[in-house]
């Protein structure tokens, strides 16, 4: 039984090497054709120079030093400023790759890196929502969320939204397991993209405050202030350079809301509907966290999805390439409808998935045939709009669990 085991793990790891060395091999090839990767390369530029040269990512010479390399902006990402505008401390995950010179090589080992990184958010999110679904099921569901827009142009593109969805994911599984020191580690984590996690992050602090995790917030804040006083170090003065950066927001972050796609279209009503559209959401998120103060971590679950998915309506700028996150609000989905309606569940989980890809893909095609894109302002749409109906559709399986329904059913009928 011992040596059939040993056999079954040696050919496991080769199998796995096997794989890893064949999809750096395919990524390379793909590299190579410098095709996207201005994301990735905007963060290989400012942290390579900081880690050979000890230049600050920030200084206006590394500026035109990315500027001049990055020679175009790939229109499906949005129009993101040519510059390092994040925080210093993001560093942490560029670091490996910012040490190998060979740019190729370098920008084909972070795609295959983001790969496994979003195999793992899937994975992570089959296991904190309790989603168990036919091998079939996963795999079409897989491959339609891989190849969906908000996936497939984030991992094109390079940035950094990919790992902070990771780490998201790894923080909440940290949570579900009681691990509040890893859970408060991983959050402070996904700060590397402050615009896309911070309403989750302010969330997901008072509710841990509300069950008492002082561990979690302990470690949270001793990590960021850590990562704040190393980067001080290695650039002194960098949160006054980056402060800068988001006092002069409009000129160093993309300005998408669905406000200024309602003005885009409507300019008479369009700033209107953009002012009503943030008063109702923050109303929402507001009465959503307060039903969620106390309560258990399937709720807290549910209510950080709705928060993900609301971060992108309420006027907080963002890009579809902050989208990655929302692979954990459509997993809830899927796993609450198999739960109340099993095989059936499974089926409607994929038609959402293909709903999405198709809807996500045909604005692409559509605005490249328009005379006049506005593809990204578009895209601000289709996702969230599908995930906010589907979580409020689930709502109340997701926090009342079908077993402790029965539960109570049956107590009921005791007395």
């Amino acid at each position: 039984m011992n040596r059939s085991r040993s056999v079954f793990i040696i050919i496991s790891l080769i199998l796995l090497i096997g794989i890893a060395i064949g999809l750096v091999w395919g990524n390379y090839q793909f590299a190579n054709k410098k095709i996207g990767g201005e994301g990735f390369f905007v963060q290989w530029i400012g942290v390579r120079a900081l880690v050979i040269g000890g230049n600050s990512p920030y200084n206006d010479l590394i500026t035109d030093q990315i500027q001049s390399s990055i020679r175009y902006l790939s229109s499906f990402v949005g129009v993101n400023p040519i510059k390092y505008t994040s925080p210093l401390f993001s560093g942490v995950v560029v670091i490996p790759f910012a040490l190998i010179e060979n740019k190729i090589l370098a920008h084909a080992l972070w795609l295959t890196a983001q790969l496994v990184a979003i195999f793992i958010i899937i994975v992570i999110g089959l296991k904190i929502t309790g989603w168990k679904p036919a091998w079939y099921i996963f795999l079409l569901f897989s491959i339609l969320t891989v190849f969906s827009f908000h996936v497939f142009i984030p991992w094109l593109d390079g940035g950094l939204s990919i790992w902070a969805a990771l780490f998201m994911v790894i923080a909440f599984l940290a949570i579900l397991n009681q691990r509040n020191e890893v859970a408060g580690i991983f959050l402070a984590l996904t700060a590397i993209q402050p615009q896309m996690t911070i309403l989750v992050i302010v969330f997901t602090l008072i509710w841990a405050a509300s069950k008492k995790y002082k561990t979690l917030h302990l470690w949270f804040f001793m990590t960021l202030i850590s990562f704040s006083i190393i980067g001080h170090f290695l650039v002194p003065g960098w949160i006054v350079q980056y402060l800068k950066l988001i006092y002069s927001f409009s000129e160093n972050f993309p300005m998408g809301n669905p406000g200024v796609l309602f003005i885009d279209l409507w300019p008479g009503l369009g700033k209107q509907i953009g002012w009503m559209l943030t008063g109702i959401s923050v109303v929402i998120l507001i009465i959503e966290w307060f039903f969620a103060i106390r309560k258990d971590f399937r709720w807290f679950l549910w209510t950080a999805c709705l928060t993900m998915v609301i971060s992108q309506w309420i006027g907080i700028p963002t890009i579809p390439g902050n989208f990655t996150g929302l692979i954990l609000p459509l997993i809830l989905i899927s796993a609450m409808l198999t739960e109340h309606w099993s095989n059936r569940g499974q089926w409607i989980s994929v038609l959402l998935a293909f709903i999405i890809f198709a809807w996500e893909w045909a604005i692409l095609i559509n605005d490249l045939n328009s005379p006049q894109p506005g593809m990204q302002l578009n895209l601000l749409l289709p996702l969230p709009l599908i995930l906010f109906i589907g979580l409020y559709w689930v709502r109340w399986w997701a926090i009342k669990p079908k077993q402790l329904l029965i539960e109570e059913m049956r107590l009921g009928e005791i007395y």
